[in-house]
């Protein structure tokens, strides 16, 4: 990386200055959500008093993001519209989980010091130059530009695959569309690794809602054994994904945890004296693993389902509502079915492919062929058998065919229940 007069930038005052855009973007977030929150607890004062919420622009003369942005901005480093991406993300997060705080089930969002740095897919550039790419980071504002005297941040991608290369190629050729991207500390990473990676996240370009029949609805349930079994309507052909994966990854992390509570007991001095949360680091730190892990599964599930939708020309994708089931399930909370369903809309946007969630009431219960609901339609956990009609089936495939039923939590609700 180069400064304003052409030299060579050194590798520790890069990371310095990222160091210092990470923790001044942890900082924004959570200041953003101490504004929330304030926001939030104003209008219900107000609602008390008069009778009505305020609007935003009333009270604070442009929008709750708009007001944020302007508190937030003047003092920092960061380049302004990612400044903006990271407020939109906490104004985001904060207005879809402000029913569980209130309710007390989920505590205020934290965002701690691993923070990544978000980066506006705009702004990314991707150059090819002697066999490598090159990619150019939007990171500074104005006078953060001045006062480094570094205009851009540019860097050589280290490639690790040919499907990463492959990406790349594609994002370079405007086959893909870069989107809103985060660059992210690394701790894990080895000696000949980049210390900080880039999570480079694109779009198909050329994806259309008009290509696909919004009417045509691919159904999905989320279960135990099988994480994903979904299909269309009638269609006797489904798309499934076995639970065994994640059974045995969720096995292999129990037993690690289990070895290392065992070597607590005799461990290191350098870990002794220190207090218990010292003498269990390595437990601690298997966390990270499971985070990696699921937020990889999931975005394999994902991608793997979207493309099965865009195949058989599915508009709509339709899914249970898990709000309040995971406390109920153990399975379904520990593996966290919510980011599944948060990535498999965030990739059929991609496509312009419409994501609804419906009530789950009885979906399992209730024969797709002829209608009748009963509690003991379902014989087993994978085993469907309709008391009425003699229907069977996969039990899971059965309950997706009645969610691929447009507004079959309506029909449910006006049906008479055994």
């Amino acid at each position: 990386m180069l400064d304003k007069h052409g030299n060579q930038v050194d590798y520790k005052t890069v990371n310095s200055i990222l160091w210092n855009l990470q923790h001044e973007t942890r900082l924004i977030k959570n200041k953003a959500v101490q504004l929330c929150w304030e926001w939030f607890n104003f209008k219900s004062d107000y609602k008390a008093k008069y009778g009505e919420y305020p609007r935003d622009k009333d009270i604070l003369d442009r929008t709750l993001f708009g007001h944020i942005y302007r508190c937030l901005t003047p003092d920092s480093h960061l380049n302004t519209n990612n400044c903006s991406v990271s407020i939109n993300d906490v104004c985001k997060n904060f207005k879809r989980d402000l029913k569980d705080y209130r309710k007390g089930t989920k505590s205020i969002r934290e965002y701690k010091q691993d923070q990544p740095i978000d980066i506006d897919g705009v702004s990314i550039r991707l150059d090819y130059m002697d066999g490598d790419f090159k990619i150019t980071l939007p990171m500074l504002n104005q006078s953060a530009m001045k006062e480094y005297n570094i205009n851009q941040f540019t860097f050589k991608a280290v490639v690790a695959d040919k499907s990463t290369r492959t990406i790349l190629e594609r994002c370079y050729d405007g086959i893909y569309k870069i989107s809103t991207s985060k660059l992210i500390y690394d701790k894990t990473r080895k000696k000949d690794k980049p210390m900080w990676r880039l999570n480079l996240c694109y779009a198909l370009e050329n994806a259309q809602v008009s290509d696909l029949d919004e009417n045509k609805i691919l159904g999905v349930d989320l279960g135990v054994a099988k994480p994903i079994v979904a299909s269309v309507y009638g269609d006797r052909a489904r798309f499934i994904i076995e639970g065994d994966e994640i059974l045995a990854f969720r096995a292999r992390i129990e037993q690690r945890k289990k070895a290392l509570g065992r070597q607590t007991k005799y461990c290191g001095d350098g870990r002794i004296g220190h207090g218990i949360k010292k003498r269990t680091e390595p437990i601690n730190k298997i966390a990270d693993k499971v985070t990696c892990f699921r937020e990889t599964t999931n975005f394999k599930y994902a991608k793997a389902l979207v493309n099965y939708a865009v195949k058989h020309n599915c508009g709509t994708i339709q899914m249970e509502d898990l709000t309040g089931i995971a406390e109920h399930d153990t399975f379904l909370n520990q593996w966290s079915y919510f980011d599944l369903q948060q990535k498999i809309t965030n990739k059929a946007e991609e496509y312009g492919i419409k994501v609804i969630k419906i009530k789950p009431v009885y979906t399992s219960q209730r024969c797709s062929k002829c209608g009748f609901i009963h509690t003991d339609n379902r014989l087993t956990q994978s085993q469907f058998k309709c008391l009425q009609c003699g229907f069977e089936e996969n039990a899971d495939y059965n309950a997706s065919q009645n969610i691929a039923i447009n507004d079959i939590d309506k029909i449910i609700a006006s049906a008479n229940v055994t």
